[in-house]
This record gives C-alpha cells, structure tokens and sequence, in this order.
C-alpha cells in the first residue's frame, strides 16, 4: 500500500514526523533510564540507536527473506560507510546552528577523550571483514560473525550499569511506554518515506536533475532518521548523551549487524563493498586521533564529505 502524497510538501511532513520520532526517543530514553535504574548515557548508547536503524534492520530482513543477499549485505555495509561520510557532517552542522541560535555554549562538541575508546574498538572490527573472502573463508568469516555478536552483547553488559537514577518531573507525551515505542518507530520510518518523496518532487517542481538531487540529498534524507536523538540532544548542548547515541550507532554497524549478516553466510568483497568500508575505517581513524587530541567530536566532516564524493565518482557517475 503506498503513501498518500502531498507533493514537495512531503519533505517538511517527513521532517516533522522524524522530528516528532526524535522527541518521543529522548522521552523514552530518560523513562527507562530511570525505570531501570541504568545509566542514561548507557540507555541512549544502546537503546536510542536500535530503535533508530529499525528501518534498515527491516530493509535487512525483508531482503533476506526475499532471497536477495547482495541487497542485505549492502544495508549492513552502507551504515558504517553513512556514519563517516554524511552523519558527521549533520551533526556538525546541527551544533553549528544551536551554537548561534543560543541553545549550546560550543560550535563543535566537547567530549571527554576517553571517548576514543569505544570509537576505536567499534572500529577494528570492520579490518578484519576486509581479508575474510567468503569464496575462500567461509568458515572463518562465519566464527568471526559470532564473535562479533558475542563482543555486542558484552558491550551492551558492560555499558547498562546501574545507577541511581532520580524519578522524571514530566511525563512522557503518550503515557504509555510500549504505545510511544511503536509510535517512535512507525514516525521514523514514515518520515523516512516522505523525505525521500518530498525530496524527488522538489526536482520536478523546480526542473532539477532528479539524480543529481537524489545523490546530493537522500543519504541526509536517510541519515537524519537514524541520527535524529543524537541530533535533538547535540542541540540542546547534551554532548555526552548526544554523543553516546552516536557511537552506539558505530556500535551496531561495526559489530552487531555485520555480526549477523556474516554468521549466516550473507556477505561478499565486491568492489563497492571494499571501498565502502576502507572509506568508513579511513575516517574514522582520522576522527579517534582528533577526540583523542582535542576532545574535539565531529572534526573529521569535511574528509567525510570528500570521501563521499569520490565514492560517487568512483562508483556511481
């Protein structure tokens, strides 16, 4: 069943529908945080994210169902390769603006430089997908798949420690937790759907090169959903919440979901593939050296950016 559309004005209903998906995470983020007593920068890491890549979890799953591997590998692949191309540079930009709107003290945030840490450890694990060759690895890369599913689950352990948590003032908007969770998801994943709609319209509207349009504007379509909590709390100057989300995004695509994927045999080393990752470990190299240096996070956007568009070039033009 397809949506009904509303022309370019699709676009500014898939941003209020993320926006409104955005809000009832954070929401939820305190709500659990509080209701089970855990950390809340450990609750945004780990919670925040899942609910966030459920549209590319779902793109994964159907794909599979439907025979086609090399559409589920390339959903895996493509996240990581997002993360370091065009989610830093939204994030970037998103502080950029609340810093001159008054709403954050700093144009960059500010985090503590252990944060290098978990960058670097969800890092790693992407080097090695590099060398197992399904053709000639098979098993190796199926014994890797599980281990990497087995350090998530640890990660995950380690980071849900107990802490003691006040009771919220306010209430969440829809009183029910279970009800704002599949709210949250389905206005995520329709946001989604309108911004890659609005998005196409506007180049007919405006008699602009479709493709052009989408290379330049759908990944960011595509990238603000999953980034949405991160982004709401870098707003309002919630660096390490904001942050936290961030790298419980990195923690899923360079562990979890890559996890799966070569635990049951669905992955290949194509080109497109290789650089993908190659691009995703470059940059993120370069971003763990300027966090682990300035505490800075984010200064690695503008080689994001270029990444991107030689992968297009090399790739896709």
């Amino acid at each position: 069943m397809s949506l009904p559309t509303f022309g370019p004005f699709d676009l500014v209903i898939g941003m209020l529908l993320i926006v409104f998906s955005g809000i009832l995470i954070e929401q939820l983020v305190y709500f659990i945080s509080w209701k089970l007593q855990r950390s809340t920068f450990g609750v945004a890491t780990i919670f925040a994210p899942i609910l966030t890549s459920a549209p590319e979890l779902s793109v994964f799953l159907i794909a599979l169902y439907l025979g086609n591997a090399a559409v589920a590998w390339g959903t895996i692949v493509a996240q990581p390769f997002m993360a370091a191309t065009i989610i830093y540079p939204v994030l970037v930009l998103t502080t950029f603006i609340s810093r001159y709107a008054g709403r954050r003290q700093y144009i960059m945030p500010r985090v503590d430089k252990s944060v290098a840490h978990p960058l670097i450890v969800f890092t790693i694990p992407l080097i090695p997908i590099l060398f197992l060759h399904p053709e000639r690895y098979s098993i190796l890369g199926r014994v890797y798949g599980l281990i990497l599913l087995l350090g998530y689950i640890i990660y995950v352990k380690k980071l849900l420690k107990v802490e003691k948590i006040e009771k919220l003032e306010s209430k969440f908007w829809l009183r029910n937790y279970i009800l704002q969770t599949v709210i949250a998801v389905l206005a995520i994943y329709l946001g989604g759907e309108y911004m890659v709609h609005g998005i196409i319209e506007l180049g007919t509207v405006f008699n602009i090169d479709q493709t052009a349009l989408t290379v330049i504007l759908v990944p960011i379509a595509t990238v603000i959903p999953e980034s949405i909590v991160g982004l709401i709390f870098l707003a309002k100057g919630k660096d390490d919440e904001g942050v936290g989300s961030v790298i419980g995004e990195k923690a899923l695509y360079g562990t979890f979901y890559p996890g799966v994927a070569m635990t049951l045999g669905i992955y290949t080393l194509q080109p497109a593939a290789v650089m993908a990752l190659v691009i995703a470990v470059v940059v993120s190299a370069v971003e763990i050296l300027v966090v682990r240096k300035f505490g800075i996070f984010g200064a690695s956007a503008p080689l994001g950016l270029l990444a991107y568009i030689y992968y297009i070039k090399m790739f896709i033009t």
